[in-house]
């Protein structure tokens, strides 16, 4: 680490903060110390991000330079991530206090992750293309081992600075890929390297919620969120909204239930797997159909469905062999493309049901919809 003398103006306020919060009962148990306080599970957590904050900015400055706050993208698990049942949202309020990253700016991503996943922090600098990761250390659920006084980067177990800008990985791309492979962004690293990327290409907030649902960034979301797109431009929904069919599932699901509002829980999803027997019974026709979309007219109250498939372009990206790097050229192709899903999505049917029936009523157990549309052989 360099001496504090040449620190970033940044940094050393965050580090004044921080020896200001250590004398501080209020967030250090002297006040409201129960872990069951929701008060004091704020505070240390918020100070737990200002402290994960303030140590990648550190990092980032002695892989390259001090970063301007205006460049940085902020990746974490936050608030999904629970530690000994207590919530970690308060730590992204830490981050943007350091960072200056926000939901407003675009640049405070929240990945989707289960509540046993290990809590983890990525800020990366689109300027210098670093980016600092750091994951925490399980505990025994001890204050004295969770929050240490004064924080230490022992907390985290995982402390890894790397350049991870697309065109540099896209240069290093053999170097790169054993180090990659390794732990040293856990087993997150497709998760930061595809959507801090994505993010620092302009993705736009929608298109971000789609990524932090589905928990990284790949070609299978993105052609989820072309569908969503496609629809909504050429088959807008009536006052009930879409109901969705997935006849041959994949990332997409996730995007179009982000992006449509369609869920399960709202009886406006359902999925079925087909077989390589029920792929043969389909006609010629729909061999491809990836998705249906209903939407109900609000005059008739009759339903009609389009058909869905989606064309895979081949695209202008060299494959390296490195799996992470090859994913990430194909998904930012595709992002440079997403004010075209016309390219890519192509209507294979176009399907009005009958009187009286609702999608739901194809989308019970055992029941092949496109069999219903009279689509299938037999």
């Amino acid at each position: 680490m360099t001496s504090m003398k040449h620190q970033h103006p940044v940094i050393m306020i965050f580090f004044l903060a921080v020896i200001i919060t250590s004398w501080c009962g209020v967030c250090f148990g002297q006040k409201n110390s129960d872990p069951s306080s929701g008060e004091s599970v704020y505070t240390r957590w918020k100070a737990a991000g200002q402290f994960a904050a303030g140590m990648s900015l550190e990092m980032i400055q002695t892989a390259a330079a001090a970063p301007d706050t205006e460049n940085l993208i902020v990746l974490t698990n936050a608030g999904y991530a629970e530690i000994f049942g207590m919530s970690t949202q308060g730590a992204l309020d830490g981050l943007t206090v350091v960072t200056g990253a926000s939901r407003g700016k675009n640049t405070l991503v929240e990945i989707h992750a289960a509540a046993r996943d290990p809590l983890w922090f990525a800020v990366y600098d689109r300027q210098s293309g670093f980016c600092a990761y750091l994951e925490m250390n399980r505990s025994d659920g001890s204050d004295s081992k969770l929050f240490p006084q004064p924080m230490s980067p022992e907390m985290f177990g995982i402390r890894t600075v790397e350049r991870i800008d697309a065109a540099y990985l896209y240069q290093h791309a053999t170097a790169l890929e054993a180090r990659l492979a390794g732990r040293i962004f856990g087993n997150n690293a497709f998760r930061v390297i595809t959507i801090a990327n994505a993010v620092a290409s302009g993705a736009t907030a929608r298109v971000i919620r789609a990524f932090e649902f589905h928990d990284h960034y790949c070609p299978g979301v993105i052609s989820g969120i072309f569908m969503a797109d496609y629809v909504q431009t050429h088959f807008p929904p009536g006052s009930t909204g879409y109901f969705v069919h997935g006849t041959d599932p994949w990332c997409k699901e996730d995007a179009l239930m982000v992006l449509l509002n369609a869920t399960p829980g709202k009886k406006k999803y359902a999925v079925n797997y087909p077989s390589k027997a029920d792929r043969a019974n389909r006609l010629p026709e729909i061999q491809d159909a990836a998705t249906i979309v209903y939407r109900q007219d609000d005059e008739t109250r009759k339903w009609e469905a389009i058909i869905l498939g989606f064309d895979w372009a081949d695209t202008s990206c060299t494959k390296t062999g490195n799996v992470i790097i090859d994913k990430l050229c194909t998904d930012l192709w595709y992002l440079e493309r997403i004010d075209t899903p016309e390219a890519f999505v192509k209507v294979l049917k176009t399907v009005a049901l009958p009187d009286g029936v609702s999608p739901i009523d194809w989308a019970g157990p055992g029941i092949d919809p496109l069999q219903k549309m009279g689509l299938t052989v037999k």
